[in-house]
């Protein structure tokens, strides 16, 4: 961390709000391990332990001292956004994750949806805040493994979760490449639906994108036959297409392609299958 990022640390009377999240949806257990990773003054582990959870604490300013052990369930509430270089803070979150036996929770400050800049406090302290979106795909890209959303600025990371394979720039673009190779690729923002015409009993299906960047520069186009015409196939080829390329850019260890994904809340391209929407 930097050098005066221990003055981050707040002092609280009460359990942090990563702390409770954890308890409201069970993710810790009364006869499961805890360990909060960079735990500050250490609040949270004290309130804890005097609830009857076997939980500990690390913190490199606080408690430098203290001895490490894996534990079930590990918690880095905030502690991404005050490590200022970027090889340690990718460090710090990769050794959190090697002490965890089930379940890690990351908690970052979240702020607009854009990807905002690192800035220095008055209390001379840095700061990264991240959006939703950024933050997500840090995670992902550091640890190969699915964030799954908790709130807006917490995520929950599971041992027995899906596994992702981090890509550097250059393997995103030579992979990207060779897929575009095999045919069209659907936009970011199209989705299959399925719907009926009129009184007919008959489903129809066509794919839909927000913006006008399907071919024609419409934002519809009908998929003639049913579900098992080569038309279907076309499309449904056609999104599995984007969805590789998407994961590899979403996931890029350098993480350059985050501008493409700035305000997206649906992640249902990093699925495996493609969803038939009604």
């Amino acid at each position: 961390m930097s050098d005066k990022s221990y003055l981050a640390a707040p002092t609280r009377k009460y359990l942090s709000a990563t702390a409770k999240i954890m308890l409201k949806r069970q993710l810790l257990n009364i006869d499961e391990t805890h360990l909060d990773y960079g735990c500050g003054k250490g609040g949270d582990v004290e309130r804890l332990t005097a609830a009857g959870y076997k939980s500990t604490g690390y913190d490199p300013y606080y408690f430098p001292n203290s001895a490490i052990a894996p534990a079930d369930v590990v918690t880095m509430s905030y502690v991404l956004n005050v490590i200022a270089d970027p090889l340690e803070r990718r460090e710090a979150l990769r050794r959190a994750w090697s002490f965890t036996k089930k379940r890690l929770i990351v908690s970052a400050n979240v702020r607009g949806a854009g990807n905002s800049p690192e800035q220095i406090t008055k209390w001379g302290t840095f700061a990264k805040y991240y959006s939703h979106v950024e933050l997500k795909a840090y995670i992902e890209s550091v640890l190969g493994f699915e964030a799954e959303r908790l709130e807006k600025d917490k995520f929950l990371i599971r041992r027995d979760g899906r596994q992702f394979t981090p890509l550097h720039y250059d393997e995103v673009l030579a992979k990207s490449e060779a897929i575009a190779s095999f045919g069209w690729i659907a936009p970011l923002h199209t989705i299959i639906k399925r719907y009926r015409s009129g009184s007919s009993f008959h489903y129809h299906y066509r794919l839909l994108c927000k913006y006008r960047h399907l071919p024609g520069e419409k934002k519809v186009m009908h998929i003639r036959g049913g579900l098992n015409s080569e038309d279907m196939q076309w499309a449904i080829a056609s999104l599995q297409r984007r969805n590789k390329i998407l994961q590899m850019k979403f996931h890029c260890i350098e993480q350059k392609f985050l501008h493409e994904f700035s305000g997206c809340k649906d992640f249902s391209f990093l699925e495996e299958s493609i969803k038939i929407y009604n």
